[in-house]
Protein backbone atom coordinates (compact mmCIF):
# COMPACT_ATOMS: atom_id res chain seq x y z
CA UNK A 1 0.00 0.00 0.00
CA UNK A 2 1.73 3.50 -1.12
CA UNK A 3 2.27 5.46 1.81
CA UNK A 4 0.29 9.12 2.45
CA UNK A 5 2.17 11.92 0.54
CA UNK A 6 2.24 15.31 0.72
CA UNK A 7 1.99 17.51 -2.32
CA UNK A 8 2.31 20.99 -2.57
CA UNK A 9 0.94 22.72 -5.65
CA UNK A 10 1.83 25.80 -6.40
CA UNK A 11 -0.24 27.81 -9.01
CA UNK A 12 -2.46 30.43 -9.19
CA UNK A 13 -4.88 28.85 -11.54
CA UNK A 14 -8.14 27.54 -9.76
CA UNK A 15 -9.15 25.42 -12.60
CA UNK A 16 -6.21 23.60 -12.66
CA UNK A 17 -5.99 23.41 -8.46
CA UNK A 18 -9.76 22.56 -9.00
CA UNK A 19 -8.89 19.37 -11.31
CA UNK A 20 -5.56 18.10 -9.42
CA UNK A 21 -7.26 18.61 -5.86
CA UNK A 22 -10.17 15.82 -6.89
CA UNK A 23 -7.28 13.68 -7.95
CA UNK A 24 -4.94 13.78 -5.36
CA UNK A 25 -7.52 13.36 -2.71
CA UNK A 26 -8.73 10.11 -4.68
CA UNK A 27 -4.91 8.88 -3.75
CA UNK A 28 -6.03 9.71 0.12
CA UNK A 29 -3.17 12.32 -0.29
CA UNK A 30 -2.24 15.54 1.43
CA UNK A 31 -2.70 18.52 -0.64
CA UNK A 32 -1.13 22.45 0.02
CA UNK A 33 -1.71 24.79 -2.51
CA UNK A 34 0.04 28.09 -2.57
CA UNK A 35 -0.05 30.58 -5.58
CA UNK A 36 3.85 31.60 -6.35
CA UNK A 37 7.23 30.58 -5.66
CA UNK A 38 7.56 33.18 -2.91
CA UNK A 39 4.53 31.45 -0.97
CA UNK A 40 6.24 28.37 -1.71
CA UNK A 41 9.68 29.51 -0.35
CA UNK A 42 7.89 30.87 2.78
CA UNK A 43 5.84 27.84 3.06
CA UNK A 44 9.07 25.69 2.65
CA UNK A 45 10.60 28.00 5.22
CA UNK A 46 7.89 27.60 8.04
CA UNK A 47 8.94 23.97 8.23
CA UNK A 48 6.77 22.41 4.93
CA UNK A 49 8.52 19.50 3.41
CA UNK A 50 6.48 17.57 0.80
CA UNK A 51 7.41 14.58 -0.74
CA UNK A 52 5.55 16.05 -4.10
CA UNK A 53 5.95 19.14 -5.49
CA UNK A 54 3.70 20.41 -8.90
CA UNK A 55 4.61 23.43 -10.65
CA UNK A 56 2.05 25.19 -12.68
CA UNK A 57 4.85 26.67 -15.20
CA UNK A 58 1.15 27.67 -17.08
CA UNK A 59 0.18 30.49 -14.47
CA UNK A 60 1.43 33.80 -14.51
CA UNK A 61 4.10 34.06 -11.66
CA UNK A 62 4.73 30.68 -12.40
CA UNK A 63 8.88 31.88 -12.84
CA UNK A 64 8.83 34.17 -9.46
CA UNK A 65 11.17 33.35 -6.83
CA UNK A 66 12.26 29.84 -9.04
CA UNK A 67 14.59 29.45 -5.89
CA UNK A 68 11.67 27.37 -4.38
CA UNK A 69 13.14 24.51 -5.91
CA UNK A 70 16.30 24.70 -4.98
CA UNK A 71 15.18 24.84 -1.81
CA UNK A 72 12.89 22.19 -1.72
CA UNK A 73 15.50 19.91 -3.43
CA UNK A 74 18.19 21.11 -0.32
CA UNK A 75 15.42 20.09 2.19
CA UNK A 76 13.77 16.33 0.36
CA UNK A 77 16.84 15.04 -1.14
CA UNK A 78 14.20 12.34 -1.98
CA UNK A 79 11.04 14.38 -3.48
CA UNK A 80 9.92 14.84 -6.88
CA UNK A 81 8.87 17.89 -8.63
CA UNK A 82 6.43 17.81 -11.24
CA UNK A 83 5.82 20.13 -13.33
CA UNK A 84 2.58 21.54 -15.49
CA UNK A 85 2.91 21.81 -19.19
CA UNK A 86 0.03 22.56 -22.28
CA UNK A 87 0.51 22.44 -25.48
CA UNK A 88 3.08 24.80 -27.13
CA UNK A 89 4.75 25.70 -23.11
CA UNK A 90 7.97 25.12 -22.16
CA UNK A 91 8.72 21.58 -21.22
CA UNK A 92 5.81 20.05 -23.01
CA UNK A 93 7.28 16.43 -23.94
CA UNK A 94 5.45 13.57 -22.21
CA UNK A 95 5.70 13.00 -18.90
CA UNK A 96 8.65 11.11 -17.03
CA UNK A 97 10.75 11.29 -14.73
CA UNK A 98 14.32 12.10 -15.26
CA UNK A 99 17.39 11.70 -13.03
CA UNK A 100 17.24 15.25 -11.40
CA UNK A 101 13.29 14.26 -10.12
CA UNK A 102 12.22 16.13 -12.93
CA UNK A 103 8.26 14.94 -14.85
CA UNK A 104 5.76 16.48 -16.42
CA UNK A 105 2.13 16.41 -15.84
CA UNK A 106 0.96 17.64 -19.16
CA UNK A 107 -2.41 18.96 -19.43
CA UNK A 108 -5.37 18.52 -20.60
CA UNK A 109 -4.99 16.08 -17.37
CA UNK A 110 -5.74 12.11 -17.70
CA UNK A 111 -6.67 11.34 -14.29
CA UNK A 112 -5.72 7.43 -14.24
CA UNK A 113 -2.13 9.13 -16.07
CA UNK A 114 -1.96 11.81 -13.34
CA UNK A 115 -2.67 9.28 -10.51
CA UNK A 116 0.13 6.97 -11.82
CA UNK A 117 2.39 9.61 -12.05
CA UNK A 118 1.59 10.49 -8.82
CA UNK A 119 2.21 6.98 -7.42
CA UNK A 120 5.35 6.27 -9.06
CA UNK A 121 6.58 9.41 -7.82
CA UNK A 122 5.65 8.98 -4.40
CA UNK A 123 7.00 5.13 -4.33
CA UNK A 124 10.55 6.40 -5.46
CA UNK A 125 10.28 8.90 -2.64
CA UNK A 126 9.59 6.27 -0.39
CA UNK A 127 12.44 3.78 -1.62
CA UNK A 128 15.08 6.31 -1.22
CA UNK A 129 13.54 7.38 1.91
CA UNK A 130 14.19 3.93 3.36
CA UNK A 131 17.85 3.92 1.31
CA UNK A 132 18.51 7.77 3.62
CA UNK A 133 17.01 6.51 6.37
CA UNK A 134 19.31 3.29 6.51
CA UNK A 135 22.34 5.46 5.75
CA UNK A 136 21.24 7.89 8.26
CA UNK A 137 21.21 5.17 11.02
CA UNK A 138 24.76 3.95 9.71
CA UNK A 139 26.00 7.11 9.56
CA UNK A 140 24.87 7.55 13.23
CA UNK A 141 26.64 4.70 14.43
CA UNK A 142 29.64 6.05 12.71
CA UNK A 143 29.52 8.92 13.98
CA UNK A 144 28.78 7.48 17.93
CA UNK A 145 31.67 4.84 17.20
CA UNK A 146 33.91 7.38 16.51
CA UNK A 147 33.20 10.39 19.14
CA UNK A 148 33.86 7.21 21.40
CA UNK A 149 36.95 5.91 20.04
CA UNK A 150 37.99 9.89 20.52
CA UNK A 151 37.12 9.66 23.83
CA UNK A 152 38.56 6.48 24.81
CA UNK A 153 41.66 8.03 23.44
CA UNK A 154 41.61 10.93 25.17
CA UNK A 155 41.70 9.09 28.51
CA UNK A 156 44.42 7.08 27.38
CA UNK A 157 46.37 9.74 27.02
CA UNK A 158 45.32 11.65 30.13
CA UNK A 159 45.94 8.17 32.09
CA UNK A 160 49.86 8.29 30.28
CA UNK A 161 50.23 11.38 31.64
CA UNK A 162 49.66 10.43 35.11
CA UNK A 163 51.83 7.87 34.44
CA UNK A 164 54.77 9.10 33.11
CA UNK A 165 55.25 11.71 35.50
CA UNK A 166 54.95 9.69 38.73
CA UNK A 167 56.67 5.94 38.47
CA UNK A 168 54.54 4.77 41.63
CA UNK A 169 51.52 5.16 39.04
CA UNK A 170 52.68 3.44 36.41
CA UNK A 171 50.53 0.61 35.73
CA UNK A 172 48.51 1.70 38.65
CA UNK A 173 44.78 2.83 37.00
CA UNK A 174 45.19 0.31 34.53
CA UNK A 175 45.30 -2.36 37.20
CA UNK A 176 42.57 -0.76 39.27
CA UNK A 177 40.15 -0.59 35.81
CA UNK A 178 40.37 -4.23 35.54
CA UNK A 179 39.96 -5.43 38.74
CA UNK A 180 36.83 -2.49 38.51
CA UNK A 181 35.56 -4.62 36.14
CA UNK A 182 35.39 -7.69 37.60
CA UNK A 183 33.95 -6.55 40.92
CA UNK A 184 31.40 -4.72 38.88
CA UNK A 185 30.51 -8.25 37.21
CA UNK A 186 30.05 -10.32 40.41
CA UNK A 187 27.80 -7.21 41.29
CA UNK A 188 26.22 -7.29 38.28
CA UNK A 189 26.05 -3.91 37.04
CA UNK A 190 25.18 -3.10 33.74
CA UNK A 191 27.02 -2.31 30.79
CA UNK A 192 26.97 1.26 31.48
CA UNK A 193 27.55 1.54 34.64
CA UNK A 194 30.75 -0.62 34.19
CA UNK A 195 31.63 1.48 31.78
CA UNK A 196 31.51 4.78 33.97
CA UNK A 197 33.52 3.09 36.54
CA UNK A 198 36.34 1.78 34.24
CA UNK A 199 36.48 5.12 32.83
CA UNK A 200 36.71 7.07 36.32
CA UNK A 201 39.53 4.41 37.43
CA UNK A 202 41.34 5.25 34.69
CA UNK A 203 41.47 8.93 35.78
CA UNK A 204 40.99 8.82 39.82
CA UNK A 205 44.47 10.33 40.07
CA UNK A 206 44.68 12.80 37.67
CA UNK A 207 44.11 15.35 40.11
CA UNK A 208 47.60 14.44 41.25
CA UNK A 209 49.16 16.18 38.68
CA UNK A 210 48.81 19.59 41.06
CA UNK A 211 51.35 18.26 43.29
CA UNK A 212 54.51 18.68 43.14
CA UNK A 213 56.45 15.25 42.08
CA UNK A 214 59.00 15.73 45.36
CA UNK A 215 55.91 15.70 47.57
CA UNK A 216 54.56 12.49 46.00
CA UNK A 217 57.68 10.85 46.70
CA UNK A 218 58.81 12.03 50.01
CA UNK A 219 59.92 8.96 52.15
CA UNK A 220 59.35 11.02 55.69
CA UNK A 221 56.43 11.62 57.16
CA UNK A 222 54.41 14.42 55.56
CA UNK A 223 53.18 17.27 57.62
CA UNK A 224 49.37 18.50 57.99
CA UNK A 225 49.44 20.39 55.10
CA UNK A 226 51.06 18.23 52.69
CA UNK A 227 49.24 15.02 53.36
CA UNK A 228 46.16 17.67 52.89
CA UNK A 229 47.22 18.66 49.47
CA UNK A 230 47.96 15.20 48.53
CA UNK A 231 44.22 14.03 49.67
CA UNK A 232 42.47 16.95 48.12
CA UNK A 233 44.20 16.10 44.55
CA UNK A 234 40.31 14.19 44.19
CA UNK A 235 39.02 16.93 43.94
CA UNK A 236 41.26 18.77 41.60
CA UNK A 237 40.66 15.74 39.42
CA UNK A 238 37.13 16.22 39.33
CA UNK A 239 37.25 19.71 38.35
CA UNK A 240 39.39 18.44 35.54
CA UNK A 241 37.27 16.02 34.16
CA UNK A 242 34.22 18.29 34.91
CA UNK A 243 35.38 21.02 32.05
CA UNK A 244 34.93 18.70 29.45
CA UNK A 245 31.71 17.77 28.87
CA UNK A 246 32.11 14.07 27.37
CA UNK A 247 33.51 13.42 30.92
CA UNK A 248 31.05 15.51 33.14
CA UNK A 249 29.62 11.76 34.62
CA UNK A 250 33.37 10.74 35.82
CA UNK A 251 33.07 13.93 38.13
CA UNK A 252 30.79 12.70 40.90
CA UNK A 253 32.69 9.28 41.02
CA UNK A 254 35.96 10.71 41.53
CA UNK A 255 35.25 14.04 43.68
CA UNK A 256 34.37 11.68 46.65
CA UNK A 257 37.09 9.23 46.67
CA UNK A 258 39.25 10.23 49.85
CA UNK A 259 36.00 10.23 51.48
CA UNK A 260 35.06 7.67 54.52
CA UNK A 261 32.19 5.29 53.42
CA UNK A 262 30.80 5.82 56.82
CA UNK A 263 30.42 9.66 56.06
CA UNK A 264 29.45 9.34 52.28
CA UNK A 265 25.88 9.74 52.70
CA UNK A 266 26.46 13.38 53.59
CA UNK A 267 27.59 13.94 49.74
CA UNK A 268 26.07 11.42 47.63
CA UNK A 269 22.36 9.97 48.19
CA UNK A 270 22.58 6.12 48.93
CA UNK A 271 20.83 5.39 45.88
CA UNK A 272 22.55 7.24 43.65
CA UNK A 273 24.36 5.34 40.94
CA UNK A 274 27.52 6.94 41.98
CA UNK A 275 26.86 5.88 45.39
CA UNK A 276 28.27 2.48 44.66
CA UNK A 277 30.79 3.14 41.87
CA UNK A 278 32.98 5.22 44.63
CA UNK A 279 32.62 2.66 47.51
CA UNK A 280 34.18 0.20 44.60
CA UNK A 281 36.73 2.44 43.15
CA UNK A 282 37.80 3.24 46.68
CA UNK A 283 38.34 -0.04 47.77
CA UNK A 284 40.12 -1.21 44.42
CA UNK A 285 42.40 1.99 44.65
CA UNK A 286 43.01 1.40 48.27
CA UNK A 287 43.75 -2.79 47.85
CA UNK A 288 45.94 -2.07 44.81
CA UNK A 289 47.92 0.83 46.52
CA UNK A 290 48.75 -1.66 49.53
CA UNK A 291 49.70 -4.26 46.98
CA UNK A 292 52.77 -1.86 44.94
CA UNK A 293 55.75 -0.16 46.40
CA UNK A 294 55.40 3.96 47.29
CA UNK A 295 58.08 5.73 47.74
CA UNK A 296 58.00 5.74 51.42
CA UNK A 297 56.93 1.93 51.82
CA UNK A 298 57.98 -1.73 50.09
CA UNK A 299 54.52 -3.58 48.79
CA UNK A 300 52.50 -4.72 51.55
CA UNK A 301 51.73 -8.57 52.71
CA UNK A 302 48.30 -9.36 52.22
CA UNK A 303 48.19 -10.58 56.11
CA UNK A 304 48.05 -6.86 56.40
CA UNK A 305 45.87 -5.19 54.10
CA UNK A 306 43.26 -8.04 54.44
CA UNK A 307 42.02 -7.79 57.97
CA UNK A 308 42.64 -3.87 57.14
CA UNK A 309 40.43 -4.08 54.12
CA UNK A 310 37.64 -6.12 55.76
CA UNK A 311 37.73 -4.33 59.08
CA UNK A 312 37.47 -0.93 57.55
CA UNK A 313 33.90 -2.27 55.89
CA UNK A 314 30.99 -0.23 57.15
CA UNK A 315 33.17 2.54 58.45
CA UNK A 316 36.23 3.59 55.87
CA UNK A 317 34.65 0.62 53.06
CA UNK A 318 31.08 -0.29 51.10
CA UNK A 319 30.53 -3.68 52.31
CA UNK A 320 29.24 -4.61 49.42
CA UNK A 321 32.64 -3.25 47.08
CA UNK A 322 34.38 -5.34 50.14
CA UNK A 323 32.74 -8.49 49.66
CA UNK A 324 32.78 -8.27 45.82
CA UNK A 325 36.31 -7.77 45.98
CA UNK A 326 37.20 -11.06 48.11
CA UNK A 327 35.10 -12.86 45.77
CA UNK A 328 37.10 -12.03 43.09
CA UNK A 329 40.48 -12.18 44.90
CA UNK A 330 39.16 -15.97 45.67
CA UNK A 331 39.25 -15.38 49.82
Amino acid sequence: MMFTGRILIVSDRRDVIAELEPIIRAGQHLASVVPDGQEALHALEDGLVPDVMISDLGCERSYDHIAYVRRFRELNGAGCHLVVTEPGAPFSGPGRAVNDRFAVLPRPFDTARVSTQLEDALRRVEQDFRALRAEMWRSMDRLKREVEDARGEMVQALARTIGARDVYMHGHCERVGDMCRKVALVLNLNDERTHLLSTAAQLHELGKISVPVELLHKTEPLDAGELERIRGHFKVGAEIVRGVPSLQPLAAVIEHLGTDHADLATHVPPDAPEYLLIGILRVVDVWDAMNHPRAYRPAMSRGYWEPLLRDGAEDRFHPAAVAALFRVLGG
